[in-house]
């Protein structure tokens, strides 16, 4: 199956919307909510690895051999926000209001950090398919600084002018007057900003400040100076208050309003330590509707977005493109990914590493050794083997030469036993060169990677998974969030738990 064969049309009648809806469970413990974290990241004991150790890996990059992709992304971290929307996760700062040259600093870092990684053998020796700048909300950044990074990063990445170069935002900065001129006058072709709901009063729950005016602004702006890059928007659905009626309606809206080149729909993941589920607990802010609800939002997005033009490029990810982008296929670990700024994380030859998650001690790191990592580790090929695999019902298809490269290690035996128990559960097909996500699978893709992560979680990760299950029995309950000990222990000891940072 080609990647443009992955989305033809499925016409069966609904599985989960509609009186009649067979409202099939393909697993006895049902994870609702759509979790994206990483084996290797979120479950790794970051402080056992030796300062001896990282340096002996970062010495590694020295030799340009020992590769497992021969290709390699840049992901540029920018954390500073206007404000915090109360579901975030990510890295993040508030805007310096007062400080701007706190902005211009931090991309002097970036571009030390940026120049460190190109100076190394082994990254000299990949071929770069593709820059991501994401946060936080790049384009915080000062006109000034952000052209000076751009024109930088003409200058020092191979192939600037031809590789994929996203750009995210949100939509009240990328608004400000000159911000589309420079992203079209660098050569930006993907411009990624966070609508997450087009519901006014849903809107301001999750403490989003930007307003409808903004996003018309930014959608003019791009088509009046005809910029030639993909619009791709953020949405959300599981929303505090939100009905199924209400969101389709608003994805309607937003198709027929806006027309963007790709939509990344997220169902809202909520964990004690964020302050959107802590709002709830608290009584300030309403429950999501039921589980059922959720699954039916998941299938009328799927049902709607391939009936109007889109495909589904990744599980949660629907583009007017039947490719998947680049960015897509690093993150999905079909690529290597250099990670810098505050708190990226990256991965190259059979390491991984997030920088620090203080701004200071990123710089200071820098200013003593010119790479920030203080992590950077090998996970062995049977580490690799985990993220891939994770991160298969994500990227829905895994061809059999991929997996036929790990027959040495032990664990190729327990993912192949995993593969069989999906594709008797009716969420993966088996073809003749590939394992491929059907519509099943992405509908319940997060309980497809907890197969696959379940084994690395450490007693932390094992506690977030377990908050994020629900018992089928409830699936009518309206009432899904409720204080228990476990929710208790992971709200007061957030500290503990991964952070899903960029």
């Amino acid at each position: 199956m080609t990647e443009a064969q992955m989305n033809v049309g499925d016409t069966s009648p609904p599985l989960y919307r509609g009186d009649d809806a067979p409202r099939p469970l393909p697993f006895p413990g049902i994870v609702t909510a759509s979790h994206y974290v990483m084996p290797n990241f979120a479950t790794m004991d970051w402080h056992r690895v030796t300062p001896e150790q990282v340096e002996a890996n970062i010495r590694s990059l020295g030799d340009p051999g020992d590769a497992l992709n021969e290709e390699i992304m840049l992901y540029v971290h920018v954390p500073y926000c206007k404000s915090f929307c109360h579901y975030c996760n990510f890295n993040r700062y508030h805007y310096p209001r007062q400080d701007e040259e706190r902005l211009e600093r931090y991309t002097d870092y970036l571009i030390k950090e940026i120049d460190w990684y190109l100076r190394q053998p082994y990254v000299q020796a990949r071929r770069f398919t593709a820059i991501y700048v994401g946060g936080g909300s790049p384009s915080t950044l000062p006109l000034g600084a952000l052209d000076r990074l751009s024109s930088h990063l003409a200058k020092v990445v191979p192939g600037y002018d031809r590789i994929e170069k996203s750009f995210t935002g949100e939509p009240r900065t990328l608004r400000r007057p000159g911000m589309i001129q420079l992203l079209k006058d660098h050569g930006w072709n993907r411009i990624t900003f966070g609508i997450e709901t087009l519901d006014p009063v849903i809107h301001r729950k999750i403490g989003r400040l930007d307003t409808r005016e903004d996003v018309d602004s930014v959608f003019d702006q791009i088509r009046g100076l005809g910029v030639d890059a993909e619009t791709c928007v953020d949405i959300m659905f599981d929303l505090p208050g939100q009905t199924l009626d209400g969101f389709a309606a608003e994805l309607t809206e937003l198709v027929e309003t806006y027309d963007p080149a790709e939509i990344d729909a997220f169902s809202t993941i909520y964990l004690p330590y964020r302050p959107l589920h802590k709002m709830i607990m608290d009584g300030r802010v309403e429950q999501p509707g039921s589980a059922w609800q959720l699954i039916a939002m998941r299938e009328h997005l799927y049902d709607f977005l391939l009936s109007r033009g889109y495909h589904n490029t990744i599980a949660e990810t629907y583009s007017k493109n039947p490719l998947r982008s680049q960015y897509q296929t690093a993150h999905c670990a079909r690529q290597d990914i250099i990670g810098v700024g505050c708190a990226a994380r990256g991965n190259v030859k059979d390491m991984v590493s997030i920088n620090p998650d203080k701004v200071d001690d990123w710089q200071d790191n820098i200013d003593r050794r010119g790479i920030s990592s203080e992590t950077l580790q090998s996970i062995g090929r049977d580490g690799v083997l985990d993220r891939i695999m994770v991160m298969f019902p994500r990227y829905k298809e895994l061809a059999k030469d991929l997996l036929d490269r790990f027959v040495d290690l032990p664990d190729h035996e327990r993912v192949l036993g995993v593969l069989a128990e999906h594709v008797a559960a009716g969420v993966v097909e088996e073809e003749a060169d590939r394992y491929v996500v059907n519509k099943l699978g992405v509908l319940w893709h997060a309980n497809l990677q907890t197969d696959y992560l379940r084994h690395t979680l450490n007693a932390n990760g094992e506690q977030i998974m377990a908050h994020l299950t629900e018992a089928s029995s409830n699936f009518d309950n309206v009432n899904r969030f409720s204080v228990t000990p476990q929710t208790v222990y992971i709200k007061e000891h957030d500290a503990e738990f991964p952070r899903l940072m960029k």
